[in-house]
């Protein structure tokens, strides 16, 4: 059947064509979590596509927590119970899906390392299509052997960036035409109507500084406030605003210790006329207004194996400056000038590149124009297709696989009844 790896594009099944029937393993709203919400997106523009075969959902619920899910989850896996992965492997084998798409992310399930989920993939009789949000280039030996058993598990693998998709083979052994490079998705954002946001949204600003996301210290956002000092002093009229709830995890072990550092640090740096905190999780329409009224928007995760951002990717699809730590799924998306790297851990470096833009308009909307530019090539209905189309090769590659087996099954038939009569 070919390589995968450069997958056709924008695709929409024709009437004549067969629906696809896919199921999901992933954790799902209303879970606030980055993949839970990726999983909605991913499954709403594909049911745009594929309107006759609505996607179903296997969510993995986090301990001692419940959800009021919607009809389109068929089945609830406790993640530290094995007994649920056994009973969805078993409603997934009798239904009628044509392909799986797992969602991997090693602490959505229960285990060591998330390594429930092995058994439950060794039972399934249908091909699976592993999307992995993490891909680590330097994992420890149960990490490395986990993915090594969901590649070997699956049909195809997808990863997010050029660099991710060569540490599939080059770590994990995984040959590069099992896999698919597939860009986390945005919305199809309007452009550069930040002004009307910023009264739509009552923002007194003359520049605003956006951050969106579930908090934690792995953010770094205590070096963005720390920036900030020197950027009010030759531009007073600038607001930054953190846009987001502490991570659930880190609120049930911690509290808001992590915020409440933060909180501090404004008070320390007498900026509480400068930094605005939003202390709750958005819709996706009330997060669009923020993306759509914000300049800059920064990224100062901490860790250089950082290997996605639904947030960074949403900042390119918007058209805001983007300003980011060099963590993998940075380094890729905003090479050639598309935005601005940064130092790890180093404030000055985020107080440099603010002020570089805000001195010069014309290269404020350069980068702008650069990074809409790039988000139209993953709004979601663009990146559903690439799915579905990844989808069908793989159902068509197993349709012939079965088919040359069958032929190859008749073939030795005869060649054994002939041995036989010899």
């Amino acid at each position: 059947m070919g390589a995968i790896n450069n997958i056709g594009i924008n695709r929409q099944l024709d009437r004549e064509e067969k629906p696809i029937n896919a199921i999901y393993i992933s954790s799902y709203i209303p879970r606030k979590c980055g993949i839970a919400t990726f999983t909605k997106d991913l499954t709403t523009a594909i049911n745009n596509i594929n309107p006759r075969a609505f996607s179903e959902i296997i969510a993995i619920t986090d301990e001692g927590q419940t959800y009021e899910y919607p009809w389109e989850v068929k089945v609830r896996i406790n993640q530290n119970d094995p007994q649920d992965y056994n009973m969805a492997a078993h409603y997934i084998n009798q239904s009628g899906a044509d392909v799986i798409n797992l969602q991997h992310e090693f602490g959505l399930f229960g285990g060591v390392d998330g390594d429930y989920i092995l058994p439950m993939l060794d039972s399934l009789t249908k091909p699976v299509i592993t999307n992995f949000h993490t891909i680590l280039p330097d994992p420890d030996e149960h990490k490395k052997y986990i993915m090594k058993r969901i590649i070997d598990k699956s049909a195809a693998v997808i990863a997010m960036t050029q660099n991710t998709r060569l540490l599939l083979r080059d770590v994990y052994g995984c040959p590069l035409e099992k896999t698919a490079v597939i860009h986390h998705g945005v919305p199809d954002f309007s452009f550069n109507h930040s002004s009307k946001y910023k009264k739509l949204l009552g923002i007194q600003a003359k520049h605003m500084i956006f951050t969106s996301g579930l908090i934690s210290p792995g953010k770094g956002l205590q070096y963005v406030i720390d920036a900030m000092p020197d950027i009010v002093k030759e531009f007073p009229e600038t607001l930054l605003y953190i846009v987001g709830e502490t991570h659930p995890i880190l609120l049930r072990t911690e509290g808001e210790k992590y915020r409440q550092s933060l909180e501090s640090l404004v008070e320390k740096h007498k900026l509480e006329n400068n930094v605005v905190f939003i202390n709750k999780y958005l819709t996706l329409d009330e997060l669009i207004e923020y993306y759509k009224a914000a300049d800059i928007f920064i990224t100062a995760h901490i860790d250089p194996q950082q290997p996605t951002s639904g947030t960074l990717a949403y900042a390119l699809g918007a058209g805001n400056v983007c300003i980011s730590t060099p963590y993998n799924f940075a380094q890729e998306v905003l090479a050639n000038d598309i935005g601005i790297l940064v130092d790890f851990n180093d404030s000055k470096s985020i107080t440099s590149s603010v002020l570089t833009v805000f001195k010069d308009h014309k290269l404020l909307d350069t980068y702008k124009n650069k990074a809409y530019k790039l988000g139209r090539l993953m709004t979601w209905p663009s990146i559903s297709a690439r799915y579905l189309n990844l989808f069908k090769i793989i159902i068509d590659k197993k349709a012939y696989d079965i088919s040359s087996q069958n032929d190859s099954s008749e073939q030795s038939n005869g060649q054994i009844r002939g041995v036989a009569t010899s």
